[in-house]
C-alpha cells in the first residue's frame, strides 16, 4: 500500500497518510482544531530496492566473466599502444625526409 502525501489548505499542516490505492483521498485535516480542507500533493514517491538472489543475475557477473573481461581490455591497451609507437615513428621519419628535401 502506497503512502500519500496531504497539505491543509486553511492550516498549512503537511502529513502522510498510509492507504490502499482503491481508497478515497482524504478531505479534511487531521490536525487537532484545524479540519480544514486537504489536498493531496504529488510527491516522488520511493526508491524501489530488490535485494535477494537472481534479482541482479547480469549485474552480478562470475569470475570467469570477469578474467575474460580483464583480458579482453589489456589486449585492446596493448593495440593501441602499438598503434601510437607506430604513428610516432612514422611521423619522425616523415619529418626527416621533409628537412632533407627543403
Amino acid at each position: 500500500m502506497p503512502t500519500y502525501e496531504y497539505e491543509c489548505k486553511k492550516c498549512g499542516h503537511q502529513f502522510e497518510q498510509f492507504q490502499s490505492i482503491t481508497a478515497e483521498a482524504l478531505t479534511r485535516c487531521k490536525k487537532k482544531g484545524c479540519r480544514g480542507r486537504v489536498r493531496r500533493l504529488i510527491s516522488s514517491g520511493a526508491g524501489l530496492l530488490f535485494k535477494g538472489s537472481g534479482f541482479y543475475i547480469t549485474d552480478y557477473r562470475s569470475d570467469s566473466y570477469k578474467k575474460a573481461e580483464k583480458a579482453d581490455s589489456k589486449d585492446s591497451s596493448k593495440k593501441s599502444e602499438g598503434a601510437e609507437k607506430k604513428g610516432k615513428s612514422e611521423s619522425a621519419s616523415t619529418s626527416k625526409e621533409t628537412a632533407k628535401s627543403g
